[in-house]
């Protein structure tokens, strides 16, 4: 069962979506909140495996919400839950570290979609901007500072995790073992210095890898 917390400033929008789920969705919303500086104190007190955030809320956004778990020690995956699309706030929640950035208007297949990723390491982004994001990081400037220590194998690696495999199935695509894939990822994010999936992606694609 992935354990799930919600932020958001409107009850009646988090009950709705606590009451989406069912037992065989695996999923189950166990804490809300509308105060984004109670965070801490409830992932101190509770199993939380995938954090659900909105961006617009008065106390503290989402984006500083995101800087606050990081100050505070704190490496939940965080799916972005918002009505806003704009590209400088999918930028800054990506930046900031979203595992998933997925709309109000999303489906409940779509959102639990996007939280069983999240619960993987894996991205999300829903369908409405999912090409603005992609077209966002191809259209930046491609360097190759950084880069040039990357084996061929470790681009094919970073390329497997973009497109969602986990270790077992770039194991068995690349016919090595899950030890050294996870040799490899080790390795991958040492040199590009970054501390999870969703970073290694955003330089890939940033950067013209995929």
């Amino acid at each position: 069962m992935i354990k799930v917390l919600i932020v958001d400033d409107h009850h009646l929008f988090a009950e709705g979506v606590a009451s989406l789920f069912k037992p065989e969705d695996g999923i189950a919303v166990v804490k809300h909140t509308t105060n984004g500086n109670e965070i801490p104190d409830i992932l101190a007190g509770s199993d939380i495996d995938v954090i659900l955030l909105d961006i617009d809320m008065p106390i503290l956004n989402g984006i500083a919400c995101m800087e606050l778990l990081k100050h505070k020690g704190y490496d939940k995956p965080v799916v972005m839950l918002t009505m806003h699309q704009s590209m400088r706030q999918v930028k800054d929640a990506l930046e900031k570290g979203a595992q998933g950035y997925v709309l109000k208007d999303a489906s409940k297949a779509e959102l639990v979609q996007a939280i069983n990723n999240a619960s993987e390491r894996k991205n999300y982004f829903h369908p409405k901007i999912n090409d603005q994001v992609f077209d966002y990081f191809r259209g930046k400037s491609v360097g190759k500072s950084g880069l040039q220590e990357l084996s061929e194998r470790e681009k094919e690696i970073i390329k497997c995790l973009a497109e969602g495999m986990n270790t077992k199935a770039i194991s068995s695509s690349l016919y090595i073992s899950e030890h050294t894939v996870k040799t490899h990822r080790r390795n991958i994010m040492h040199k590009l210095n970054v501390k999870t999936s969703a970073e290694l992606i955003r330089l890939a694609i940033d950067k013209g890898i995929i």
